[in-house]
């Protein structure tokens, strides 16, 4: 086992632990009496976005597509709370800050990007982009 291997293993161990830590936060934060669920909607929301994203982003080089893999995950931390706020007709700020102290989104939000990172770091290897074939064709 190469060194990069086991960056890889280490990433996908801490990638784990931090989902672990965001689905321990949302079932810790969430108030079943007043319907507040927002880390559980949180991890919904970054998990659809990230696999949304996760195929346009393979092929794309791994420091550019690590971007948008915590982009998506970011929004998609933002996302729920915001179509909740606008169903709920609270303002967005209100609402955002709400999450943060009440429901969780302090604890989730980070786990779920950090964890997500680490999940592309320990999925996508160096330079894998970049290999080519004898006959010259790009393969990942």
């Amino acid at each position: 086992m190469n060194r990069r291997r086991v960056g890889q293993v280490a990433a996908g161990a801490a990638s784990a632990g931090c989902f672990a830590w965001a689905l321990w936060a949302s079932r810790s934060s969430a108030i079943p009496e007043l319907r507040v669920y927002d880390g559980y909607l949180m991890v919904i929301g970054a998990t659809v976005l990230v696999g949304v994203m996760a195929p346009l982003a393979w092929r794309w080089p791994r420091e550019r597509s690590l971007v948008a893999i915590a982009i998506a995950a970011t929004a998609g931390c933002i996302v729920p709370l915001a179509m909740s706020a606008l169903r709920h007709h609270i303002p967005l700020v209100a609402r955002l800050r709400g999450a943060w102290i009440l429901g969780g989104a302090d604890l989730v939000g980070p786990a779920l990007i950090i964890g997500f990172v680490g999940l592309w770091f320990a999925l996508r290897e160096h330079g894998a982009e970049r290999r080519r074939t004898a006959g010259g064709a790009i393969h990942e």
